[in-house]
């Protein structure tokens, strides 16, 4: 009797545990059927950056895309990439904008809170150097993350799609 529910009890175990062994097993699609996949995504206008065969590197926009080719406006021409060729493809995803906000805003609050301390350490009317140093971060803060916004908008993000 035992034996019996332990043999039930390892079937039902095997049973649960099959589909998730499947998700382990590599990917066979084709390298030129994850690309075509991948281009027939692309957004009309869509920013992107594409090494192949033949081509090598390129960057443009997508003025159209099929399963089987994308074509680009580059700076100087339009160009056309078949999709078997493409080794790589990476799509503009946004810029560092807020990332450079806030690296921007947080130094120039302590540089600011620091300068604020300090000269209130030198100044006869000064009370409390605690205030100083926050009215100094926020004073400090809004600038440098102005700044930070603005030196991050120059550098886009790209996200790989393929491989």
């Amino acid at each position: 009797m035992h034996r019996q529910r332990f043999g039930v009890l390892v079937a039902g175990l095997f049973a649960v545990t099959a589909g998730a062994a499947g998700a382990q097993e590599p990917d066979t699609t084709s390298a030129a059927a994850g690309a075509a996949t991948a281009l027939v995504r692309l957004g009309l206008g869509e920013r992107v950056r594409i090494v192949s065969s033949g081509v090598g590197f390129a960057e443009g926009a997508v003025l159209s895309r099929s399963a089987t080719f994308v074509t680009l406006r580059t700076a100087r021409s339009t160009i056309e990439i078949p999709a078997a060729r493409v080794d790589s493809l990476w799509v503009r995803q946004g810029t560092y904008a807020g990332r450079g906000a806030l690296i921007g805003g947080v130094a120039g609050a302590v540089f600011f809170g620091t300068v604020f301390g300090g000269l209130c350490q030198r100044e006869e009317g000064c009370t409390n150097k605690g205030v100083a140093i926050l009215v100094g971060g926020l004073a400090g803060a809004v600038p440098g993350g102005l700044l930070g916004a603005l030196i991050g908008v120059a550098f886009p993000k790209w996200q790989l799609r393929v491989p």
